[in-house]
């Protein structure tokens, strides 16, 4: 240490005092023997300088006991100049000396046993949680005394986010809110995604189809099924009426189906019923006793009811597909809905795009979708989808892929040619009244609308127009509806008083260690109300340009934080260091062991297909979606490669 380097003969001193008093009024001499905790004492006051542990009633503190720090003395200011209000707020008349002032330094401290001063922390960082007062440096100072941390910090983490939250700007483009996670704007206004998208687009329009292509398609097959050439999902709907309704111009035999979750509005009813009179089509109504318990699933799962309906949609349209020999189920999702449930940026790198390959990714995708473990998975009958034949007896057609039709265009031709009404007793986004309590769940949990981002492909790929969009996403919020539904469903809403919403959350540098067994030590020292819920290991903190912690940055990555509960073991060699790294990119995890279980993480379907296109660019192989499944951890992924490249080399 720098003692030693000096022979012993050096002074190490440890010193406080703010600008408005002498800059090292309090001082205290480091003793390598006795200076054994992780915070070091800052000692006792210089001569003609006073300091007082006062109570928010400007009492005296005991022993052992915080409070602010006060300091008086010949070397204290006088105050700030031409900032009166401030100068009367912090220097403060002396509460036992006439005609003499004390600064209030915001500090916190205490007196310890030896009667040396103890650096707490800042009051303004000074936390409240369930009726309890809480010093981050108490806390600290416990995670810090445990050898296998280096640094860390404590930030008192709100998920629940102010649904009102400013939006500092849309993009000029898009209509993207700024409030939308990671979203980054230039100078013009226009979002990072666009930017990007002005790289590709060509590409994409490789994706999308003819509607005569679609007519082909289902008529593949024609005379094989003398009922049905499809099934088309039906939810009353513009983009689903407006599908339905080509199809049947195109002298396509549809049955139709409409999930009557419940929630179903009347008048989205009426129009359901009169439309496949209308239209002389087949209709029939699916059903599940676990609509409610997939609701509230879905809104703990997603911030959404949308996710839980489709997938259970799904489910039930292709039970009815198989029963009937149906080949294909025909959907009404948007093209900004492909970009948010399938076609990622990583689909389209390679110059010369392999359509068929896409459609190949996008299948396994979907496989793994229904195999994912949630509500629908665990209350419906789900066996079908254990069969890979399933999806070749039954394939789904996104109508949109096919027809470019604008909005404008669409509304037009159901107005005249349809008599379609929009609902007036729901949503403009939906004839679901439900879809209400997904909205005002994502906007008050994540902060903006479940809608931006679909609805921001549909503008930027020429779906919808701008204003169009925003429109729909700022339609007001039924909150009276929204609240009896939530009680209807038994969906408790989070509030800012539970203490699953406020959570004690650290971070900290220095070897990575299970979340457990940290836990476990901090209960040693800590009472319980002071153990964080969360810990989150980080590489090196992020600095303010002063050099300190900056807390503002650490919370801003709230987000992503997922508690892991497995010991770090790093990357042991190449390919690993290359899954890790690229898993540590689509999942927004730092820091990613070997060990760590892809879905445990968060990982999905959609991860699945960018962490694939990445590793097969990088690798020039072409890796399978599922594999990520299959082998969930970077150490059987890596290993997995390995023996595909070692069979490659011996053939060769």
């Amino acid at each position: 240490n720098i003692s030693s380097s000096f022979g012993g003969q050096l002074k190490i001193y440890n010193e406080y005092g703010p600008t408005e008093a002498t800059v090292g009024c309090v001082v205290h001499t480091y003793s390598q023997k006795d200076d054994k905790n992780v915070s070091v004492p800052i000692g006792s006051p210089i001569q003609n300088t006073e300091i007082l542990v006062l109570d928010t009633f400007l009492n005296p503190v005991p022993k052992r006991v915080e409070g602010e720090l006060y300091i008086s003395g010949t070397g204290l200011a006088n105050g700030y100049i031409n900032q009166v209000e401030l100068t009367d707020e912090k220097f403060v008349s002396h509460p036992y000396k006439t005609n003499e002032k004390v600064y209030a330094s915001g500090d916190l401290v205490r007196y310890n046993d030896k009667d040396e001063l103890e650096y707490l922390g800042r009051i303004d960082e000074q936390m409240k949680l369930g009726g309890f007062r809480i010093e981050p440096a108490e806390i600290t100072d416990a995670l810090e005394s445990i050898p296998e941390v280096d640094q860390s910090a404590v930030l008192l983490i709100n998920k629940a986010k102010n649904e009102n939250e400013e939006i500092d700007k849309n993009c000029k483009v898009c209509g993207l809110p700024s409030n939308y996670p990671s979203v980054d704007f230039n100078e013009e206004g226009v979002c990072h995604l666009c930017e990007a998208f002005y790289g590709y687009d060509y590409k994409v329009q490789k994706y999308f189809k003819t509607k005569e292509g679609l007519k082909e398609k289902l008529t593949q097959f024609s005379g094989k099924n003398p009922e049905y050439d499809c099934l088309a999902l039906l939810s009353g709907g513009k983009d689903s009426t407006y599908v339905l309704a080509q199809l049947i111009d195109m002298g396509l035999k549809v049955l139709a189906f409409t999930l009557d979750n419940g929630y179903i509005s009347d008048q989205a009813k009426e129009n359901i019923d009169r439309i496949v009179k209308k239209l002389k089509v087949d209709h029939v109504y699916g059903e599940t006793p676990a609509m409610n318990a997939i609701f509230v699933d879905s809104l703990h799962r997603h911030k959404n009811v949308c996710n839980g309906c489709f997938k259970t949609i799904y489910t039930l349209s292709t039970k009815i597909a198989l029963e009937k020999k149906i080949p294909f189920i025909v959907t009404g999702l948007s093209r900004g809905q492909f970009f948010e449930t399938r076609l990622t940026e990583e689909l389209f790198w390679d110059e010369e795009v392999d359509i068929t390959k896409i459609d190949d990714i996008i299948l396994e995708a979907r496989k793994s979708y229904h195999r994912e473990e949630d509500a629908v998975c665990n209350l419906l009958d789900v066996s079908m989808f254990e069969d890979d034949s399933v999806f070749e007896k039954v394939q789904f057609v996104d109508f949109y892929r096919y027809d470019d039709t604008s909005l404008e265009d669409m509304l037009l031709y159901l107005k005249e040619k349809i008599e379609w009404v929009r609902p007036s007793d729901t949503g403009r986004s939906t004839n679901c009244l439900i879809n209400q309590v997904g909205i005002y769940v994502h906007k008050k949990e994540m902060g903006y609308s479940n809608y931006a981002f679909p609805y921001s492909w549909d503008v930027r790929i020429g779906h919808k127009k701008r204003d169009e969009a925003l429109e729909e996403i700022d339609e007001p919020i039924d909150e009276a509806t929204v609240h009896r539904i939530m009680e209807e469903i038994g969906y408790t809403e989070n509030t800012d008083d539970q203490t699953n919403q406020s959570q004690l959350t650290a971070y900290y540098s220095g070897k990575r260690t299970a979340s457990a067994v940290l836990r476990k030590k901090m209960e040693a020292v800590l009472p319980e109300f002071m153990i964080p819920v969360r810990f989150v290991h980080l590489n090196e903190f992020p600095l303010t340009s002063n050099g300190k912690i900056d807390h503002k940055a650490l919370a801003d990555q709230s987000d992503y934080i997922i508690e892991i509960e497995t010991e770090y073991v790093a990357p042991s060699d190449e390919i690993e260091e290359l899954i890790a790294e690229i898993w540590s990119e689509v999942l927004k995890i730092k820091t990613i062991g070997v060990n760590d279980n892809f879905v445990a993480m968060g990982g999905h379907s959609l991860a699945a297909i960018r962490i694939t296109a990445r590793l097969n660019e990088a690798l020039d192989m072409d890796l399978k979606l599922n594999m990520v499944f299959e082998f969930p951890t970077i150490s059987l992924y890596a290993a997995h490669i390995k023996e595909i490249i070692t069979k490659y080399f011996e053939k060769e």
